[in-house]
């Protein structure tokens, strides 16, 4: 293959994931273009949760300032009695050692998906809109990508960043195992100021009363109220002001909170894994390769931590014409997601007394606190990622 050639290259999918990695590729000096299936990028609300190790490689994207503009930024994590008791609070500042931006911010999918599509038309990319992938085949040299209105592109390889519905992972057989998570959660947008109900309250949250516990999360211009949706019932009794007002009377002063209630909507989760992250020269990546639970937020963070992987492999490979490089690169982001991010979200699953007072053995010790925030951070999973992208103190793990 010449080096013309290596510098054409094709992603599937115009959400966060894909657009990140397109716009590093554009940045490198290869030729990228985005298929994206709808008419426009998908700004329905899903994840709101960037950790410290997403952000320290955000901010060599340039992007970090913008995103603080619309984001909060979140210093420590607290567990509460509904009485306003502080049960344990651990303090991201543990981590200052370790990377370059020791915070949580919380800041919509959808307006990172806005910023890095806008970023990428302005430099030069091309994005394609109702462009959804048919069917695609390789050859020793490239993949060629047909779309279903007949056109065909031409890449050195494809990225498969189309979501959970991956066309790109269905076109080359890769299989998943997937289990259901029971029930589903119910998620409230709240106008009202929490911190009247619960003064002193961090902008992340878990309130726990015996067995039962809730998710605070402060957003730039609400707050976010999750609460699990026991299996059985149905979603129109559990978007109910009568129910609600059972599920959570014991955790909040649900019933003065609910008239400042703006939205509501409830989701179901899944525990999903690829069984292999590549064949040939097609590269899975975020949902299209994992998908785990919302707890924790960890799993639009893992798919950013693939377009960084997957991007120093692919300019390597631009360069070198070794293939190799992606072929790493995708064993390393399927053995993450198998051995830490899957097990880790099913841990952060736990809930009631039993966890709370685990958490607060861990916090009474600054050395086991900060080891705690630092999987938290997912600093332990940035296989892949080049070190140089990686904050103060390298890896964790």
């Amino acid at each position: 293959m010449s080096q013309t050639d290596n510098q054409q290259m094709i992603v599937t999918g115009a959400g966060p994931v894909g657009l990140t990695l397109a716009l590093m590729l554009l940045r490198a000096g290869i030729a990228v273009t985005v298929l994206e299936k709808r008419d426009t990028v998908n700004l329905q609300s899903k994840a709101s949760t960037f950790h410290a190790s997403t952000l320290d490689l955000l901010e060599t994207c340039g992007v970090l300032e913008s995103m603080q503009t619309k984001g909060t930024r979140i210093d420590c994590v607290q567990y509460r009695a509904p009485d306003g008791e502080l049960l344990s609070q651990l303090d991201f500042s543990l981590l200052k050692d370790r990377v370059r931006n020791p915070y949580r911010m919380h800041y919509e999918q959808g307006e990172l998906t806005t910023l890095m599509r806008d970023l990428f038309v302005q430099e030069g990319g091309r994005l394609e809109f109702g462009a959804e992938l048919a069917s695609l085949t390789q050859d020793e040299s490239g993949v060629t990508a047909r779309t279903a209105d007949g056109q065909e592109h031409r890449g050195a390889v494809l990225f498969g960043c189309d979501g959970a519905q991956s066309a790109a992972r269905e076109a080359v057989r890769i299989g998943y195992v997937e289990k259901p998570y029971p029930g589903m959660a119910l998620r409230l947008y709240a106008d009202a100021d929490m911190r009247q109900y619960l003064p002193g309250l961090s902008g992340i949250a878990y309130l726990h009363a015996g067995e039962d516990t809730c998710s605070l999360l402060e957003m730039h211009d609400c707050w976010r109220i999750v609460v699990r949706v026991p299996a059985g019932i149905p979603e129109s009794e559990a978007m109910s002001d009568a129910w609600i007002v059972s599920r959570l009377s014991n955790l909040l002063a649900i019933e003065q909170i609910l008239p400042e209630v703006a939205a509501r909507d409830v989701y179901s989760a899944r525990r999903r894994r690829a069984l292999a992250a590549s064949v040939g020269r097609v590269y899975l990546a975020g949902d299209a390769l994992h998908l785990t639970n919302t707890k924790g937020g960890m799993n639009l963070n893992a798919g950013l931590h693939d377009a960084f992987a997957y991007a120093a492999a692919a300019i390597a490979f631009s360069r070198s014409g070794d293939i190799t490089h992606l072929d790493r690169a995708a064993w390393e982001r399927e053995r993450v997601t198998r051995l830490q991010l899957l097990p880790r979200t099913d841990e952060n699953i736990g809930t009631g007394s039993e966890r709370v007072k685990r958490i607060a053995a861990i916090s009474a010790s600054p050395e086991t606190a900060s080891e705690f925030l630092a999987k938290q951070a997912m600093l332990d999973m940035l296989a892949g990622v080049p070190e140089a992208m990686v904050g103060n103190g390298g890896r964790n793990g």
